[in-house]
């Protein structure tokens, strides 16, 4: 497990497969995520995404740790996964939408905000 400051330590499981870098691995991982595997990452940050926003708010993106990043990356997901759990959806596999291998992204979403 990747390191995450002392007071988040019980988000650690979390990080490997969630603290993603770029937009676009953020959006992939939420194409490829059954909506119980998602619940369960949502279900473990919403108690605590205020508080790790905090945290965060606290330190300066250029100078941050590394488990700081880390928890930095883990929210970013959060907040760019949680709306499938938010808006109930029984799947991530929705029928109709726009086929996510049409998506095209650019230099910017596959760069790191930090």
């Amino acid at each position: 497990m990747t390191a995450l400051p002392d007071q988040f330590s019980e988000l650690a499981p979390f990080v490997d497969d969630w603290a993603l870098t770029n937009e676009e691995d953020r959006f992939r991982k939420l194409m490829a995520t059954r909506i119980e595997v998602l619940r369960e990452f949502y279900d473990a940050m919403a108690p605590r995404a205020e508080e790790v926003a905090d945290y965060l708010n606290g330190l300066d993106l250029k100078t941050m740790p590394d488990d700081a990043r880390n928890l930095f990356h883990l929210l970013i997901t959060f907040v760019e996964t949680a709306h499938p759990i938010e808006l109930q959806w029984k799947t991530t596999d929705i029928d109709d939408a726009f086929p996510p291998e049409r998506f095209g992204f650019g230099d910017a979403s596959r760069t790191s905000l930090i």
